[in-house]
């Protein structure tokens, strides 16, 4: 390669630099900012491609890759052009030459582009390119803009705002503030009430009666006993009260003997009342209202006595009525599907409503509720003995034929009962006294009191 060569392609490159940053005159011309900057470092540019070593090249096309085209493409930089046949012919020398040419010629910048200017881009198409002067050296020393981050979408799948743990935040507080059920027994003496209970939540709730001693007279009234227990397992404990009523149906005239059960549950809704319309009342009102009421059926197998549908009557409308035929073993299978047949009658034809209420199921439990109601009565019994039967220990009643089980769904319905009660139902049966029950007695309650209709929106708790 000849200095002709190198000096031509050098004043090419300056001439390139000089009509893509400007003059580099920063006394008369008014540019200035990041124009002028890069105007005053076209030397210092030049100077540092003279003085860097060319690549030794791989092969012949590498070399190829950095010559330069003497015309310009659209954006104003240099297209690459074939290469030069005779630059394959250039010895170690040449080169050398060629760079110190580049060196005293890049010194003097102002000399360069007058005659950079006059020079022709068709005269330096014949002279073989410098690879040192590429514009991808070149390019490099100059500053870029940053790139722009762009922000991503959050998506909802992605991001959880916690309303998951809302179930564990009402777990924590029913568990520290526990449960409260209140059940009462009607029935008359001797249907095994108190086993009942106490075979139903495994503990001693209710103390048994002593039987009528012979010549001792009947209680003239029926009696209202309450029991209050509390039930702790596995980290749950339950304010358990249980109100029983002696004296029910025991005498030969029973005229009004259901009146001291239901003045009973109507106190417990006053008493509610008074406390949830104090001006001073606690943060949480101790419910004692009445939840469920276990109604006793003799196992008679003909079906309801007049008693009967009497209590279940008044006794309906005021509480949650769960009717039981007590000792269901008496009974063989046949005459206790006929006798829960009679019962069933009856019911509806005194349009009697009994727990659980189709009209007021949720549509997710109107099949589980369905089969419920097509037990009613439970056909249960009860006992508090332990027996072993093939290593196992269950709780069962022994009769001359054989042992009831007590816990077994194919010997009776207690199993069902206990399901119903407590491990499916019975914060329905709560909700259920409260929103219905509870409301019908204050709603009566506070027109008798004012003796006008009253709007009921601002009877609320939040307005009281």
């Amino acid at each position: 390669m000849s200095a002709e060569g190198g000096r031509s392609n050098t004043r090419y490159a300056v001439h390139e630099l000089t009509r893509q940053f400007g003059r580099p005159d920063p006394m008369n011309s008014p540019v200035s900012g990041p124009l002028l900057a890069h105007q005053k470092s076209l030397p210092k540019i030049l100077s540092h491609i003279a003085k860097t070593p060319p690549a030794a090249p791989d092969n012949t096309d590498n070399i190829n890759n950095h010559s330069f085209n003497s015309i310009t493409g659209s954006n104003g930089l240099m297209k690459p052009h074939p290469p030069d046949p005779d630059d394959n012919n250039q010895t170690t020398k040449e080169e050398i030459k060629q760079e110190e040419i580049i060196v005293k010629e890049s010194s003097s910048f102002s000399s360069f582009e007058s005659e950079s200017d006059s020079e022709s881009p068709a005269t330096t198409t014949a002279a073989a390119p410098n690879p040192v002067t590429s514009i991808a050296q070149i390019r490099p020393t100059l500053r870029q803009p940053p790139a722009v981050a762009q922000p991503s979408k959050i998506q909802s799948s992605d991001y959880v705002i916690g309303l998951d743990q809302l179930q564990e935040q009402v777990r924590r507080l029913a568990l520290r503030r526990g449960f409260t059920l209140n059940i009462m027994v009607v029935g008359r003496s001797g249907l095994g009430k108190s086993t009942l209970i106490n075979t139903l939540f495994r503990s001693s709730v209710l103390p048994r009666t002593a039987c009528i001693v012979s010549g001792s007279e009947p209680a003239k009234t029926t009696e209202i006993r309450t029991t209050q227990t509390a039930i702790h397992e596995n980290g749950v404990r339950l304010d358990l009260t249980v109100t029983d009523t002696p004296g029910f149906g025991d005498r030969i005239d029973n005229t009004n003997c259901w009146e001291p059960a239901l003045e009973y549950i109507n106190e417990q809704y006053e008493k509610y009342l008074m406390e949830e319309q104090s001006a001073e009342r606690t943060r949480w009102i101790h419910d004692t209202r009445v939840h469920c009421c276990l109604y006793f059926i003799p196992p008679t197998g003909h079906g309801l006595r007049p008693l009967d549908l009497e209590v279940l009557q008044r006794l309906h409308n005021v509480v949650n009525v769960i009717p039981v035929i007590a000792k269901a073993d008496t009974l063989t299978l046949d005459e206790r599907q006929e006798f829960k047949k009679n019962i069933q009658q009856d019911l509806a034809q005194h349009r009697i409503g009994v727990y659980p209420l189709a009209k007021y199921d949720h549509p997710d439990d109107y099949g589980v509720n369905e089969s419920y109601r097509k037990m009613v009565p439970f056909a249960v019994v009860g006992s508090e003995q332990v027996h072993n039967v093939s290593g196992r220990m269950v709780l069962g009643r022994q009769n001359g034929w054989g042992l009831v089980q007590v816990e077994d769904p194919s010997h009776c319905e207690f199993h069902h009962l206990r399901n119903l009660l407590i491990r499916n139902r019975m914060q329905d049966l709560i909700e259920l006294t409260s929103a219905i029950h509870y409301e019908a007695f204050r709603l009566r309650r506070l027109m008798e009191t004012n003796g006008t209709m009253i709007d009921m929106c601002s009877l609320n708790e939040s307005h009281i």
